[in-house]
Parts: structure tokens; C-alpha cells; sequence
């Protein structure tokens, strides 16, 4: 692991850059104290070890895609790995957990109309192995997501090892 203070600079960086993404290496470096060639290094580095990563993210309704649905899924024993690997192969679905308590999968999907979730949900869903018990929760607003989270954290410099 890298040494404290080295940590600390790379979260500078990524505090930064969480605030305004667009800005160049030179901009960056005049913010956090470092030369332009060490924050291209740090960032390179930062996105090679899956740190950071730099994305567009569109809105799933401008997209055409209103319809935001978690599916919490009760896997057979033994079925588990096999369904996260098919449900994360499935276009409609954003996002595949797995997760501890009642159910073993959460799955997070968008969805064109509430008739294409269902006909997914009973159609797709419903019919692959493995599947014991499934639940939908349609989402009705979204209040925060993890972009947005990560501007809070930019803002926060009292951020803590967790070790």
C-alpha cells in the first residue's frame, strides 16, 4: 500500500477531479501542489488500478428507458454465480449484486415501459435456472446516486482510512 501522504495526494487529485472532470492536467497540478507530469502519472496510474474512472453518464428516461426497477432474486443452492454471470450479461440490467440476507442477487434494471419490465420480469427472468423466488421494487425518484455521492466526498476533506 501506498505510504499516507501519498494517498492523500492521489485523493486530492480525485477530489479535484470529481469537481470538474474537464479540467487540464495543468489546471489540476496549480490545485493539489504538483507538477503537470505527476498528476498525468497519478491519474494514469489511479484509472490503470481501477480507482478512477471516467464516464458520460446519462439519464436512463432521456435515454428512453423511464422505468427503474430492482429485482431481488432467491438463487437455488449451487446457482448463484451462474445467474450474476447471465444477469450481468443482459443489457437491461445497470447493475448486478450480489448480496447478503433474504435474497442472494440484487439487480438493478431500466426499462422503456412498466410493460417491458414486466414482460421481462415473468418472461426472462422468471424462466431462467436457478431462479427460486424473485421480487420487483419500482423506484419512483431517485434522490441521490453514486456520482452525486462522490461530489459529497470531494467536499469532504475529513475523509478516513478505513485500516
Amino acid at each position: 500500500m501506498p505510504p499516507k501522504g501519498s494517498i492523500e495526494k492521489d485523493r486530492s487529485i480525485v477530489r479535484e477531479l470529481v469537481r470538474d472532470p474537464r479540467q487540464s492536467n495543468v489546471a489540476l497540478a496549480a490545485k493539489v501542489g504538483l507538477s503537470e507530469g505527476s498528476v498525468r502519472r497519478r491519474v494514469e496510474r489511479l484509472v490503470a488500478e481501477g480507482h478512477l474512472h471516467f464516464a458520460a453518464i446519462a439519464s436512463a428516461p432521456f435515454m428512453g428507458r423511464p422505468v427503474h426497477t430492482l429485482f431481488e432474486i432467491q438463487s437455488a443452492p449451487g446457482a448463484t454465480d451462474d445467474l450474476i454471470e447471465k444477469l450481468a450479461a443482459m443489457p437491461e440490467m445497470a447493475y448486478v449484486y450480489h448480496v447478503t440476507g433474504q435474497f442472494d442477487i440484487i439487480a438493478v434494471g431500466y426499462f422503456a415501459s412498466s410493460n417491458e419490465m414486466r414482460t421481462f420480469w415473468t418472461g426472462r427472468l422468471g424462466n431462467l435456472d436457478g431462479v427460486m423466488e424473485s421480487r420487483t421494487v419500482m423506484v419512483l425518484r431517485v434522490a441521490k446516486r453514486l456520482h452525486e455521492w462522490a461530489r459529497d466526498i470531494a467536499i469532504d476533506d475529513n475523509v478516513t482510512d478505513l485500516d
